[in-house]
């Protein structure tokens, strides 16, 4: 939607969204919210051949809509070979896109190497270094075989069985005395630097961009690092932030579970932009 402010300039608004659980969903993801009715999945993610996240056709279509109207902005806490391996396929754009949960951020598809080297050096004054963490996450909390580093920046556990709210608050507390913290997001845990953030990324290109108004979406509570500052925020009711966040009336809930769930997001969303 365009909008004119007082000085009689266009702005085109800002699109940032999540990707995994917000946009495109896992096989994984799929099963949890399994649908009744038959609906025509695109696959949005391969890995040497094998489909791994999928959109529905009409996720698809309203995307495509948006990003001609917005400037959309994939925000996600994948890694960077991760988040290359998403295709929205033709006619969906993105100028930016933020990877490693706000310490890398893309523009026109090149890496902007002086916001990387400036969250590596926060990170250095702020944070416990990434190796000592993991050898306590090993001693202290037995997290071990499925343990990886991601960019080195940041680690990503997948958990075999669900953890216990009781686990997630002592890890909680004990992360943040050295400057990290937890986001548990379906079977994946990430622990992931204080100081790394997807809302500091999502506020430089809103600068970069001349201060353009956003709409945001996402499920877990990494996302609300960026979607507390925006003008419209959504939020999927299956998700970690819908479930524990002290103030869920500050969103728009997706009540729709699952892929659906995605699809009514970006249906919502265009409909707000075409004043509908």
């Amino acid at each position: 939607m365009l909008r004119i402010d007082q000085k009689c300039e266009v702005k085109i608004m800002i699109f940032v969204s999540d990707l995994d659980r917000t946009l495109i969903y896992s096989k994984r993801a799929l099963a949890e919210h399994p649908v009744e009715e038959e609906i025509e999945l695109v696959s949005v993610e391969k890995d040497l051949e094998k489909d791994l996240s999928f959109m529905t056709n009409k996720s698809l279509e309203y995307l495509r809509e948006l990003s001609s109207k917005l400037l959309f902005v994939p925000v996600t806490t994948r890694s960077i070979h991760q988040f290359q391996r998403v295709s929205f396929h033709d006619g969906i754009s993105h100028k930016y896109a933020v990877t490693s949960n706000g310490a890398n951020i893309f523009c026109h598809g090149q890496l902007l190497t002086e916001w990387n080297k400036c969250v590596t050096k926060e990170m250095k004054e702020s944070s416990v270094p990434l190796v000592e963490v993991i050898t306590l996450l090993k001693e202290r909390f037995n997290l071990k075989d499925n343990l990886r580093i991601m960019d080195d920046l940041f680690i990503y556990y997948f958990c075999e069985e669900r953890v216990t709210r009781l686990f997630l608050e002592e890890l909680t507390v004990f992360l943040t005395e050295i400057g990290w913290r937890v986001s548990y997001q379906g079977r994946k845990l990430y622990v992931v630097p204080a100081t790394v953030s997807k809302g500091k990324a999502v506020k430089f290109i809103q600068e970069r961009e001349d201060g353009e108004p956003l709409i945001g979406a996402g499920d877990s509570l990494l996302d609300d690092e960026f979607l507390r500052f925006c003008d419209s925020s959504f939020i999927l009711g299956h998700g970690e932030l819908a479930a524990l966040h002290p103030r869920p009336e500050d969103y728009h809930v997706i009540q729709q579970l699952g892929i659906k769930g995605g699809e009514e997001l970006l249906k919502t969303i265009l409909d707000m932009v075409d004043g509908n």
